[in-house]
């Protein structure tokens, strides 16, 4: 499992896909790793199409896992895959992220717009909105990783593999980012200076439809897509739904 320093956090990455092909960066959601974006069947999609670099940013996977929350500030999060970027000489990267790895996604694309190829965005919001006396994520975290799967299996089918990982989630890391993620910044400033094409996408019953589909409103360049009958977590496993779209989308060739 390669992994790239970023002031002593250990960054880990995946590679696969084809190297003549643009960059595809792929962050996910949280307490999720490189391992979901194999086993939900993306890679297998996009590999002919991408040179694809999976991120697990700090607190997920096999990453270094933190428990000060001041180490989960936004932009630190961010500069977990520019690290990875800068380290491996990407050029003109695509970014994809979904749920929190959206956020972390824009944030990382606002610092230095001229710098990205093109973005593609599912089920976020652009301002974490967390009220830490009614917020079931944070009190699940704090009771561990068994209750962590069982609310994910109260929402979504979970796979052997998806249960076996979020079973040894280190939720106190998990924890701490959440606390972080009360205080991290608005970015409704951002979408108006992304430039490149955006592909923005949520599923039609995703808590985060409304929010994702405004942001449609804010892009110079984008396109809005939604799947039917899908929420938040029956979307991830839509895989060729979106990634055909994104084949689609982005598969102009870039400078390298």
């Amino acid at each position: 499992m390669p992994h790239l320093n970023n002031n002593n956090i250990a960054v880990r990455y995946e590679l696969a896909g084809d190297e003549t092909k643009p960059v595809l960066v792929l962050i996910f959601g949280i307490s999720m790793s490189c391992e979901d974006w194999f086993e939900l069947g993306y890679i297998a999609e996009l590999a002919s199409s991408f040179r694809i670099v999976c991120v697990d940013p700090r607190g997920h996977g096999v990453s270094t896992r933190p428990l000060n929350p001041g180490d989960y500030a936004l932009e630190k999060m961010a500069s977990d895959i520019e690290a990875v970027i800068n380290g491996l000489s990407l050029k003109n990267p695509i970014l994809w992220g979904y749920s929190l790895g959206a956020k972390i996604a824009l944030a990382v694309a606002g610092r230095n717009p001229s710098a990205y190829h093109g973005l593609i965005l599912g089920g976020f919001e652009l301002h974490s909105v967390v009220d830490l006396d009614n917020d079931l994520v944070a009190e699940t975290f704090a009771r561990g990783p068994q209750a962590w799967l069982s609310l994910w299996r109260q929402m979504f089918d979970v796979s052997r593999g998806m249960a076996e990982r979020l079973a040894v989630s280190d939720t106190k890391a998990l924890h701490a980012l959440r606390l972080a993620e009360t205080r991290w910044p608005s970015l409704a400033g951002t979408p108006n200076k992304i430039e490149v094409p955006v592909l923005l996408y949520a599923g039609e019953h995703c808590f985060f439809r409304d929010a994702t589909a405004r942001m449609a409103k804010q892009f110079p360049d984008v396109r809005y897509i939604e799947h039917p009958g899908c929420n938040h977590f029956d979307l991830m496993a839509e895989s060729s739904w979106i990634t055909g779209e994104v084949i689609n989308n982005f598969t102009a060739p870039v400078a390298r």
